[in-house]
């Protein structure tokens, strides 16, 4: 499928270390910074980027492949990845100050609780995250109660996750090609554990895809149990991979929470409070 992210050059995007910067964002307008699934590159945006407001800014995780081009080892714990992620927001905040006022953290399977440990990390700082959007992972405050994945051979880890989740928008290839980075991103997900005694003081959106079968709603609702504030959820009709398979909804979902602001908004807004 084509995607609207393939030559940041052309586009004139900011790479620094673990974060590409599509484009920054207008005067009071939020940036998205978006945290791909396990194994992903930044391409799994795919067309969001297009079918945004372009006064939005776009930001999306890029964390180290080791691939042949791709210098650095993927990090193989979820701490290690927020910690580095966080620094290089920060470094690209203080590198174009005027376009990051107001981040929005979108995180999609382990980019969702990537998203989350990011998020705790830049809680206390000046660059606080002002709203969480996850989709396709359980609560992080529940125990990872599956089996673990990232030491299974590559056929049955491949024919493992197509059963889970369906297959990933290049139809799997990633699986083969990205193996070193997917199978690290397994084991940040396979040996996580959650140790934080407070709640986030930022409120959590989760998008209940309704296509996806590898979490439940009793799982995302847990989602309340991390945070200090109302959470929202809402449904959308997508399956596990929703930035490319329906961009538009995820769109009109990004930006419809991203103005729910107040507290009284989230409640009265489409969704649910819990």
């Amino acid at each position: 499928m084509p995607y609207a992210v393939e030559n940041h050059q052309e586009l004139g995007m900011t790479r620094m270390q673990w974060v590409l910067q599509v484009r920054g964002a207008a005067s009071g307008q939020p940036t998205f910074v978006f945290f791909p699934h396990a194994g992903a590159t930044p391409f799994s945006i795919g067309r969001l980027p297009s079918v945004l407001p372009q006064s939005a800014g776009i930001v999306v995780i890029a964390l180290p492949r080791g691939g042949d081009l791709d210098e650095g080892t993927p990090p193989r714990s979820v701490t290690d990845a927020a910690r580095g992620v966080a620094e290089a927001i920060t470094a690209l905040h203080h590198t174009h100050a005027t376009g990051m006022t107001r981040l929005v953290f979108v995180g999609n399977s382990y980019g969702a609780l990537l998203a989350y440990e990011t998020a705790r990390c830049l809680a206390h700082t000046t660059l606080p995250v002002e709203r969480l959007i996850v989709s396709g992972f359980r609560s992080p405050a529940l125990p990872m109660a599956d089996s673990p994945l990232y030491r299974l051979p590559l056929s049955q880890l491949s024919a493992e996750l197509a059963a889970r989740f369906g297959l990933a928008p290049d139809g799997g290839a990633m699986w083969a090609e990205g193996e070193v980075a997917l199978r690290a991103d397994l084991c940040a997900c396979d040996t996580y554990h959650h140790r934080h005694d407070q709640p986030l003081p930022v409120p959590i959106d989760v998008l209940h895809l309704t296509k996806d079968t590898s979490v439940s709603v009793d799982e995302l609702q847990a989602w309340r149990a991390v945070t200090q504030l109302p959470l929202r959820l809402m449904s959308c009709p997508a399956g596990h991979f929703p930035w490319a398979e329906c961009p538009d909804v995820i769109a009109t979902a990004l930006l419809q929470l991203a103005v729910a602001r107040q507290a009284n908004l989230i409640s009265s807004s489409n969704g649910n409070r819990f």
